[in-house]
């Protein structure tokens, strides 16, 4: 999953670090019971825990099967990144760094 977004502004701040996770049971590991574990959801969920956050940066996606022999198989997919927006003053304080917008940085792949 390739995608970027180009946001330009000189009052980007990193907000924080989130986790997220979507999950799906299979049974006997094949028949899919519910929706498939979707990494926008978990992504998604990171997000509203930050109300002024508008991007995620360093998003680590990692997926974990759990099996429950004999009935079947629990996979996860689990989302970590940190959370860049503009600060409020109310909730962030004037430490947290700035992200400086002139820098490129090259996104891993996992």
């Amino acid at each position: 999953m390739d995608s970027a977004t180009w946001i330009q502004s000189d009052s980007l701040v990193i907000l924080g670090n989130g986790s997220g996770s979507d999950s799906a049971f299979f049974i006997l590991g094949a028949i899919p019971v519910t929706k498939e574990p979707n990494v926008e959801r978990a992504m998604s969920q990171i997000l509203e825990k930050y109300p002024n956050g508008r991007s995620l940066i360093n998003v680590v996606i990692q997926r974990e099967d759990r099996p429950y022999f004999p009935l079947g198989l629990v996979t996860v997919i689990n989302v970590t990144a940190d959370v860049v927006g503009v600060a409020s003053d109310k909730n962030e304080s004037s430490s947290i760094p700035a992200i400086d917008s002139n820098k490129s940085t090259k996104g891993k792949k996992e």
